[in-house]
Parts: C-alpha cells; structure tokens; sequence
C-alpha cells in the first residue's frame, strides 16, 4: 500500500540529503513517483520531500520546481496544487529564468476549481512584483481573470491589476552576472512598499483581522472619520475561551439557555462561533457607569477562576481602555435551592502598584442557571512618560487576589421562588 511507499520516499529524501551529489538522480526518481498512482498522503510525501530537498540543496531548485510544474498539470488534488503554486511563487522568480514557470501557473487559472484559480492569481501576482521585467505581460494575463465567475477570484485580480496600473515604469538598471537586472537599487517607494506586503506576514490572523474590525465598526472611536485605519488603530480582541458547561445535566443547560443565547463570550453550543465574532466587550457599554470609559482597544480571552464542579463558577474578561482597566467577572450559579443577590467580586490591591479602584458594578441578581456579570474598574495611575501613542502605560503584569461576595437568598428547587 501506500504506507511502504511512504517509507520508501522518506528513505530516499535522507539519502539524497546525506550524498547531495546525487540530487540529481534522487530527484529524478522522486519525480517519477509523483506521475505513478497513488493517494493524497502519498503524494503529498513525496512534494514535501522534494520541497526539503530544495531547502537544503540549492542546485535542486530550478529542477525540482520544473517536476512540481509537471505534477501539477495533472494533478487531482487541490490542496497539493495550491501548497505548489505557493512555492512557485516563492522561488520562482528568483530563478535564472523565471518566466518559463508562467506557462504552468496560467494554466491554472484556466482548467482549474475557484480555490486553485484564486492561488494561480497570487503567484502571478508574486512573479509580477519580484520580477518587474515579466510584470506587462502578467498584468494582461490578470486582466483575463477580472471576469471570472467566483468572487475571490476577481478580487484577487482587481486588487492586482490596479496595484500593477498605479506604478510607475522601474527604472533601468545594469545587469548583474547572472544576466538579470539588479534593480533592488532603484526602486521607489512604491515597488519597496509593494515587495514589503507580499514577503511580509499579516500581524494577526484573519480571523482576529475579521473580529477587530466588527468591534471597531460597531464602537468607533471619536476621531475614526478622520484618521486612517491601520492595524495599530484596530482593537486586539483574542480568541474567546468557551467554559465547560457545569455539572447538573440537561436541566442546567435548558435553564441557562435562554442567557447563552444572548450572551457574548459566555455563551455555549451552536452559538460558540458566532459569539468569537462580536465584540467582547459589547455588555460592558450598555453599563451607564462604564460609559464614559469610551471604547475598549483590548479585550482578553475568558479566564476561568474556578473549577466547573465549584457552586459558583466564575470567570474574567480583563477590558483595557485608555487609562483604566475593567474585569468582567462572569459567575453562574448551579446551585438550583439558592439565588445570589447584589453579586460584587472584592479584588484586593493592596499588594499591587499602579491601579486604584475606581467603581464596582454589582450583578443584581443571580438565578440558578444563568450566568451574570458584575464589574471592576481599575484607573491606571499615570506617572511621567507614559503618555504614549494610546495615552499611558500600563504597569507590569501582577496577581490579584479575588474574593466573591453576595446574599444568599434560600428558594423552592421547583417553582423557584424564594422560601418564607
């Protein structure tokens, strides 16, 4: 089976590493394999070793990206296509002659599904910037896709097409000893920001890019007509941590449901994605206490303070604002003969420089089941030098220790309703 084939080409991507002047018939015989039958894992193995290969012998690359482009002619795995056209426009242009790899990539964006067309696009895109000579004849090439049928696609070529259309023609430089033009030298600041974007990664995903801006749509700040968004402007909003749901079985689950589905970062089951979507802090601005605090740029993931089995579980959400720092203390009761009341969390400073507590935001009411929040507003006590690009610094990481207060309220387990 494919399992023994597997083994086969990992030994020899360790012979050719160990004698690398035999890349060539190693190679070769890689190449080989990709064109006979096999399934995804196999096949996969086999680019990947070559890939290796090409990292750590430099004399494989232009061969072995040539064997890639053949495999990916007849290709039936998509995945595998878009991981090689990634590497062809990584390593392409920068081969002796990387115009001969342009023939493979269109075709591509010709016989192949959405997903593959759009990656097509990108390499040609990357061939386009690293390669100023080719970039005319790219550029009409991309202007074939701005008709496409799939969305990605055409955005992908419009995006191209008019970042290519807005440059200016590269200026004339002389040849080096390879024979291509060392035009590093005379780039302008466009070229230089253009080549910047494409080797330079994202600094954060695209989902937290999708969840910064859904806060900074729905709370922008007072000068955001004005300003220019850029990353640093966007709200860092961090993965939210979905709890466990307690012990107590369905009944608890059917008493917290109605709170789960309207709650942010605390609600559970089919509403978990969408809730990693929103804005965390979203409870925290219906507060009339908390709203001259503006909009928070920070929201931290949901922490668990206790343990699921505890009577009360309770989390936090740390919201940092311009000058103050509010903890957002989830709490559930699963308790189901007893209701809290005027639920507050007592956070103790006096060990900790730098904070002052300003407020607390008590949660009037905790029924059996439901989750509430209650809230602390810490100011950041500023000192000099700390007006900074957001307005201060915050002081160093520190621990604090919480203790949770409120009145026990006996009640009937069936009807809910407080005992005499």
């Amino acid at each position: 089976g494919d399992e023994f084939k597997i083994v086969v080409v990992r030994a020899i991507r360790e012979l050719c590493t160990k004698y690398p002047k035999k890349h060539r018939v190693m190679v070769s015989f890689l190449a080989t394999f990709l064109r006979e039958e096999g399934g995804y894992e196999f096949k996969k193995s086999i680019v990947d070793s070559i890939v290796d290969l090409m990292g750590a012998i430099s004399d494989t690359k232009e061969s072995s990206l040539l064997h890639l482009c053949e495999f990916i002619e007849d290709c039936e795995f998509g995945e595998l296509i878009v991981q090689i056209l990634h590497i062809i426009g990584s390593v392409g242009p920068l081969t002796p002659c990387p115009s001969r790899f342009i023939r493979f990539v269109f075709n591509r964006v010709i016989l192949e599904n959405a997903s593959v067309r759009a990656a097509a696009v990108s390499t040609l895109g990357a061939f386009a910037t690293r390669v100023p000579e080719l970039r005319a004849s790219v550029l009409a090439l991309l202007r074939r896709s701005l008709g496409d049928e799939d969305d990605e696609v055409r955005d992908r070529a419009v995006l191209l097409v008019h970042t290519f259309s807005g440059l200016a023609p590269l200026a004339a430089a002389p040849s080096g000893e390879d024979g291509v033009s060392s035009s590093a030298a005379t780039l302008s600041p466009q070229e230089a920001e253009l080549r910047y974007q494409l080797d330079e990664a994202l600094p954060m995903s695209f989902s937290s890019l999708e969840r910064s801006v859904r806060v900074f749509q729905a709370h922008p700040p007072p000068a955001a007509a004005s300003s220019r968004v850029t990353f640093l402007s966007l709200p860092a909003v961090e993965e939210a941590y979905q709890p466990a749901l307690p012990r107590g079985g369905a009944k608890k689950k059917a008493l917290g449901s109605e709170e789960a589905s309207s709650s942010g970062p605390g609600s559970s089951g089919s509403d978990s994605h969408s809730a990693a979507s929103v804005d965390p802090a979203e409870h925290l601005y219906k507060i009339p206490e908390l709203a001259a605090l503006g909009r928070a740029f920070r929201s931290s993931a949901e922490t668990s303070l206790t343990e699921t089995e505890m009577e009360y579980v309770v989390s936090v959400v740390k919201h940092v604002f311009v000058g103050h720092v509010v903890l957002q203390f989830n709490v559930l009761n699963t308790l189901d003969d007893q209701q809290l009341r005027d639920v507050t969390v007592d956070v103790d400073l006096s060990d900790c420089e730098g904070y002052r507590l300003e407020s607390v935001v008590p949660a009037p009411l905790a029924r059996y089941g439901e989750q509430v929040r209650c809230f602390v507003s810490l100011a950041v006590e500023e000192t000099d030098g700390d007006k900074e690009d957001v307005g201060f610094e915050l002081p160093g990481a520190a621990s604090l220790p919480c203790e949770l207060h409120f009145k026990m309220v006996q009640v009937d387990p069936t009807s809910g309703e407080p005992d005499n």
